[in-house]
């Protein structure tokens, strides 16, 4: 038995043996069928790879061109992303700028006026506010760019004569929108002012949150000059502000916003005024509810959210626009 067991044995692995050099003189072969790879004829380059990130060449909108909250209309410029240097602003010490919040206007860096060059080698504050002046009144449609670079100036003097100057220029451009999103983040409080007051011409409806940005301001006079600017602006951007402003943190804000409010005296107006009553605070409540009892003459007889709410579902059809009672 043993005898047949190792020749059994042998057996097995001569068959193994010769399994596998088959299998190592298939492969060969076939490397040897594959034909040979063309290679480029001596003198002619391959083409290369273009590495190179193309600039895209942004055209320049017209005037009174309403650019969208993500993109400032340019009013005749050209210009080429990426083509602009760094500006001296992104080295300056953190104090010129406060934090933007993350619901701010995320617009992209505007051009730089070539002809603005002069202003880069004046030193004396007077030479440079008067230079600013005559800039925007030789170019007043690029008046919001030009001022919206002068905010990167390290001397508050000269920021704050370039956005009163664009403020009393009374421009309904859009890009005033941008460049006073931007001076609200600057440290002088007349600044950021002067920013809330540049709006007060412009009709685009990204306004509002420049306004809303205003009510947060720690300055109660930046605070105050949104509140009296919403005002004047259309209802619903007017509405879309108030509604901000009765959440306030600031007592001044949301006395302000409930004037307004009451003053607007329109259907809507309620529905606002009935929100803040969510608030848990009876103090911060009360406000609110003396509105509400003045414009609908519910005579105290309600005092909850719900009850308000229930209310004015059941008898809001009494009312026309004015909240006067139809016949």
């Amino acid at each position: 038995m043993n005898r047949i067991f190792k020749i059994e044995l042998i057996v097995g692995t001569a068959l193994i043996v010769a399994l596998l050099a088959v299998v190592f003189i298939t492969g060969c072969r076939k490397k040897q069928a594959e034909p040979p790879k063309a290679s480029a004829p001596s003198g002619t380059k391959s083409p290369k790879q273009d590495t190179q990130i193309k600039t895209p060449v942004v055209e320049a909108n017209g005037p009174n061109v309403v650019a969208s909250p993500t993109e400032p209309a340019v009013n005749k410029t050209r210009t080429t992303a990426g083509k602009t240097p760094p500006k001296a602003a992104d080295t300056k010490p953190a104090m010129q700028r406060k934090t933007p919040s993350s619901a701010q206007l995320k617009a992209p860096p505007m051009p730089r006026p070539a002809d603005l060059k002069p202003l880069e080698s004046l030193k004396d504050n007077d030479e440079k506010i008067e230079y600013i002046t005559d800039y925007a009144d030789e170019h007043p449609e690029s008046a919001a760019i030009m001022v919206y670079n002068v905010l990167d100036d390290n001397d508050v003097e000269v920021r704050a004569a370039a956005m009163e100057m664009l403020a009393m220029k009374e421009l309904d451009d859009p890009n005033v929108v941008f460049v006073a999103d931007k001076a609200l983040r600057d440290s002088e409080p007349q600044v950021r002012q002067s920013a809330v007051e540049a709006c007060a011409p412009v009709t685009d409806p990204a306004v509002g949150k420049v306004l809303i940005d205003a009510l947060a301001d720690e300055s109660e006079d930046v605070r105050t000059a949104a509140i009296e600017l919403a005002d004047q602006k259309e209802p619903a951007i007017r509405l879309e502000v108030l509604k901000a402003g009765i959440t306030s943190q600031y007592e001044d804000v949301r006395e302000g916003a409930i004037s307004s409010l009451t003053d607007a005296s329109s259907p809507a107006a309620v529905d606002i005024l009935i929100e803040g009553l969510q608030n848990p605070n009876p103090e911060f409540r009360e406000p609110f509810k003396d509105a509400l009892d003045s414009l609908l003459s519910t005579d105290g007889d309600l005092t909850t959210y719900d009850q308000y709410k229930k209310w004015w579902n059941a008898n809001r059809s009494r009312f026309d626009n004015e909240l006067v009672e139809k016949d």
